[in-house]
């Protein structure tokens, strides 16, 4: 199958790879720790970024733009479909308790119906507001968050299966790692109140990413630690966005996955053809791990 694009338009996109002399990165997430809090070192590169807001979903999948293959997905038709845009906006995203009683159930609704989910778990969620100079003094919680500008994926191979052994148990994990049960840990991406147009999330093609470009990241938390993965550049990359994505649509990302190494980096980069004075962007993304059974 072809993973030649359509021929969209491209835009010129700045986006901070980790750097060749950063070995073994860290993100240092105790509250009370006396150190560095991390190791990173980022080079920015630019790169040519596809626009997919012009394509069909048939040629997206024609081109192979699926978590099967390439590890991201954009769907199209979100929710009833007499939802409006106005009802949309005026949701209750600033309280976590809608969210995860209202607005999970819908994610798993999804999840089910697309990828034929035998069952999932919602483990967490994170709203993202770009800030604007007058908020830049607020601190950095689950509610304010700023959309990451590092190229990253979410999990690795150990940390995906250390989630499903979190969240589900020793018996699901077994299940998983005998491969009676496939376990993939999806990202669900929507914009909130309007189109995306400011720092829109660009993703990369899983095909075009090399296995020496991927560098495990450790989080340090209080109780626990985990994994990321963080990406040295590679002029071999392609990466794509789509300009303006309604909230009737969502974009998947798929981080980990029992029977594959598919999964996609991604990150927020700030697009050179949106006016200055755009909105600022707010968005949504739910982690959910995806039981499916043969």
């Amino acid at each position: 199958m072809s993973t030649q694009p359509p021929a969209f338009s491209t835009v010129q996109g700045e986006l901070n790879y980790l750097g060749d002399q950063v070995a073994a990165p860290f993100l240092e997430l105790r509250e009370k720790f006396e150190g560095p809090v991390n190791n990173h070192a980022l080079e920015p590169h630019t790169v040519a970024i596809l626009d997919l807001s012009a394509s069909t979903s048939e040629q997206r999948k024609t081109a192979g733009y699926t978590v099967e293959q390439a590890g991201f997905e954009i769907l199209d038709g979100w929710g009833d479909e007499s939802t409006t845009a106005p009802a949309w906006a005026n949701q209750k995203w600033d309280e976590p308790g809608w969210i995860e009683q209202e607005y999970y159930a819908d994610v798993d609704a999804l999840l089910k119906k697309h990828m034929g989910a035998t069952s999932t778990f919602i483990f967490d969620h994170t709203v993202r507001k770009r800030r604007t100079e007058a908020d830049e003094h607020l601190p950095d919680t689950p509610s304010t968050r700023t959309p990451v500008s590092t190229v990253h994926s979410d999990q690795t191979q150990w940390a995906g299966e250390n989630r499903v052994l979190k969240h589900l148990g020793q018996d699901v994990l077994d299940r998983v790692k005998s491969g009676k049960v496939r376990a993939q840990l999806i990202n669900v991406w929507r914009p909130l109140r309007g189109t995306a147009l400011d720092m829109p999330l660009a993703f990369s093609d899983s095909r075009t990413v090399q296995p020496d470009d991927w560098v495990v990241n450790e989080l340090r938390y209080e109780t626990w630690n985990g994994q990321t993965y963080l990406i040295h550049f590679n002029e071999g990359h392609a990466w794509y966005y789509y300009r303006g994505l309604p909230t009737d649509k969502a974009i998947l990302l798929k981080c980990y996955d029992s029977t594959s190494n598919v999964r996609t980096p991604h990150t927020a980069f700030k697009d050179p053809t949106v006016p200055s004075d755009a909105e600022p962007r707010w968005s949504i993304e739910v982690r959910a791990i995806v039981l499916t059974e043969p």
